[in-house]
Parts: C-alpha cells; structure tokens; sequence
C-alpha cells in the first residue's frame, strides 16, 4: 500500500497544495473582516470624537454647532438631537438676553435705587440709581449690606423684612457730609432658590420732603412769633386804655402812637408775605414797561434821604450815564433796592458808612450792585439770608422792627423779572449784592 502512494508522488504533490490554498483563503477574508471591522470601528471612534467635542462647546455655552454630516448612520439621530439641544439653548440665550436688556432699561432709568438681597444680607442685584444716591463709585452687587453702606438701620430694616417674612418701611438718614439725606426704603421679602429667601429693597430720596417740612414748621413758627409780638403790645395798650388809661391824655396818646406802630408792622407784614406767596407762585403781577433805571434808584435814596443824614452816611450812585433805560416793574424793582438799601443802614450803622450803586450793563443784562463797607456777613450766615425770616443778626431782631422777609421778597421779585441775585462778603469790610434781570424783553425768562 505505501509503495502505492509513493508509487504516484504527483497526485501526493497536487493534494497539499490544495490544502495550502485553502488557508490562505481563509486568512484573506479574516483579513478582510478585521480590516473592515476596524475601518468601522475608527468611523464610530471620529464620531464619538466629534460629539465629544460637540457636547464640550455646548457645556462651553457656546451654541454654534458644527455640521456632523459625516458621522454613520447610527449617529446621525444623536447630531440631529445635539443640533436641537443647540438650537434650543441659543433661542433661551436669546430670551434671557432679552428679558435682561429689558430689566436693565427699567431699572436703569427709573430714579430710585433696587437692591435685590439674599439671606446672607449679600447684594445680588443693583441699579445704578442705588449707586448715584449712595453716591457709591462702583455696584455694590457682590458685597454685604454693611459692606456697602456701613448703616445699621438699613441693615435692620432689611433684616427685619427677610427674617419676619413681612413688608419693612423705614426712614434712614445717611450721611452726606455737608448735605445729609433722609431715604424711605420699603423692603418686600421674596422667595429664592431652595429654602432660602430675599427681599426687594426700594430708595426713595426724600431729602428734600424733609427739607420742606422742615422750613414749613420754621415758617409757621416765625409767623407766629412775628404776629404774636405787636399783637400782644397792642393788646396790653387796648387793656390799659379799657382800665381807665383813657382819663390820662399823656398815656391815652403814648397807647396810640405804639398801637399805631405795631399796627404798621403788622399791615407790613402781610404785604410782604402776600408779595413772598405770589412769587413762589408765579403769580407776580408785573407790569412791565420801560423805565429809566438810575432815576428809579435816584428815587429810592431820596426816600431814605433823613435816616442817611442821621446816620452821617454816604450814598451815592456810580454809572455810565445820567439814565438806563430798560424793561421792568417799576413798583416792583424801587422795593428791591429799598429793601436793600435798609438793610444796609439798619445792619452797617458804623461811623463813615458808605453805601454805593453801581449801575451799567453786562451783554443782555442790566446790573446793579448795592455795596457798603459795614461788618459784612458771616460766612456761616451768607448761603441762609435770602431764606424767610431769616436774620443774621437775631439779637437786634426786637430792636429793628423788620419782618425778616425783606431779602427773600428781592430774590422772589427779581425771579418774577427773570434775573438773579447774589451776595458776596467779607466780614469785617462790607458787603455786595448783584441784582440782575434781562434788560429789553417783554416776557421776562422762566415767566410762563
């Protein structure tokens, strides 16, 4: 049998190569398969690559999505998804852009300061209204109450409203060096994120409110303080004269020459405090005409001709020209310079007083100044003497029989023409006062 085999040694030839082809065939197509699988294996590696780096840019806030049109079939519903998921966040960016332009308009505008705080007392949210009452230099946003404001009471208050879970209103004066401030502030509490809670804090400036209700009650007072006194010494006379004082002539004219006085005073006030309120109102009658302004002060000394003689002072006038003409309240304007002129012989009643009017223009302007060389002001006293009632020299006040309203009726009547008035003072070596007012214009500027 095996010399049979060896015998044909082709056909042992021709069967083993056989077998070696059958092999290298199958190592061919796992070649083929692995090659395959590997190719496929990379094109679902890249994907996954591309979606990582996708979902990074989206973690990133970055909403720009790239394409990932080459990714394999299986995946493409995963970019469509991440393609929505992008398109969705970049429409939310877009509202909350909105939504936060909108809330920065409104608040940006509005005058009053909103603080938004938290629980911890820690700003969150701030206007810049907060900023320009606080006169902070940057936002407080970021930083706690007392950080930021340095004030107990608004820490209280705000405090209060978080921690009751009730609307706080309190007024709050904060330090404002030369000119301190009263704020309202009205804390709502609301509710943030977890358990945790807030409130809405609202500034109002109410400084001047206050202010007003403060000369208000000064003016009430003075008024009263002002009529109580001639009433009273009429009272006491009108009672004496009742008593019997009547029998004695002496004291019967005495009672009346004061009563007369003191009457004079009172009709003197009124006038004046009916010029004051027309004033503020607006409701000045002027009636404007042209008028020849040195000889209207050339008038107003004349008036003043005796006192000036007994006091041993000078007054003279200093102009361009014998006259300037101009437009005006003549009535109206001799009371602003007699009441000027009064005050400087009542206030500077010195040796060697001398009281000058300086008359000319300034472009479309009439000025007149009114200096003497008497005690001049304090300095404390100069930003208060146009205010009513007030008086630099209160000690003297019983003794001058004025009314204190004589330079607030000039500043009210020279704001009826238009003009302004000033004063400038040195103590101790006199006093100015600048008066001036439109000079050709048939409706003085901020008439209505």
């Amino acid at each position: 049998m095996r010399d049979r085999v060896d015998a044909n040694p082709q056909w042992n030839s021709h069967r083993c190569c056989r077998g070696g082809g059958g092999l290298t065939f199958w190592f061919v197509v796992a070649g083929g398969v692995l090659a395959a699988l590997v190719v496929l294996g990379w094109r679902h590696v890249a994907a996954l690559v591309h979606l990582r780096r996708a979902l990074h840019r989206l973690a990133c806030g970055e909403p720009n999505m790239p394409l990932l049109a080459d990714l394999p079939g299986g995946w493409q519903t995963v970019g469509r998804d991440l393609r929505a998921v992008a398109a969705r966040m970049d429409d939310l960016d877009r509202t909350a852009s909105r939504e936060r332009f909108g809330l920065d308009a409104v608040l940006g505008t509005i005058g009053e300061g909103v603080l938004i705080v938290d629980g911890s007392m820690r700003i969150r949210l701030s206007n810049r209204g907060a900023e320009r009452l606080f006169d902070l230099g940057e936002s407080p946003t970021g930083r706690t109450l007392m950080e930021a404001f340095r004030n107990l009471e608004i820490q209280r208050l705000v405090q209060q409203g978080i921690s009751g879970g009730r609307p706080q209103r309190g007024e709050v004066p904060v330090d404002g060096g030369k000119s301190p401030k009263v704020f309202e502030l009205n804390v709502s509490p609301l509710p943030m994120e977890g358990a945790r809670t807030g409130a809405v804090v609202v500034v109002h400036d109410i400084s001047r409110i206050k202010g007003l209700e403060r000369v208000r009650r000064e003016f009430v007072a003075n008024v009263s303080h002002e009529l109580r006194t001639p009433l009273t010494i009429i009272s006491g006379y009108l009672e004496t004269l009742i008593e019997g004082g009547m029998e004695d002539a002496r004291t019967t004219e005495t009672a009346l020459q004061v009563m007369f006085k003191h009457a004079d005073r009172l009709q003197h006030l009124v006038d004046d405090l009916l010029i004051i309120s027309q004033a503020e109102s607006r409701a000045v009658p002027l009636d404007l005409q042209q008028i020849d302004l040195c000889g209207l002060v050339r008038r107003v000394i004349e008036q003043f001709d005796e006192p000036v003689r007994s006091q041993g002072a000078e007054v003279r006038i200093v102009s361009a020209s014998d006259s300037l003409p101009c437009t005006g309240d003549a009535v109206r304007l001799e009371q602003v310079f007699l009441n000027l002129l009064e005050n400087a012989l009542k206030y500077g009643n010195r040796p060697g007083l001398t009281v000058t009017f300086r008359i000319g223009r300034s472009g479309p302007d009439v000025q007149v100044e009114v200096s003497d060389n008497g005690p001049g002001i304090p300095h404390e006293d100069q930003e208060h003497i146009f205010e009513r009632f007030y008086r630099v020299h209160k000690h003297r006040s019983g003794d001058s029989g004025g009314t204190g309203l004589g330079l607030s009726i000039v500043k009210n009547v020279v704001a009826a023409h238009g003009g302004t008035v000033s004063v400038t003072s040195t103590p101790g070596e006199g006093s100015t006062f600048l008066v001036a007012w439109p000079a050709n214009t048939a409706k003085p500027r901020g008439a209505e």
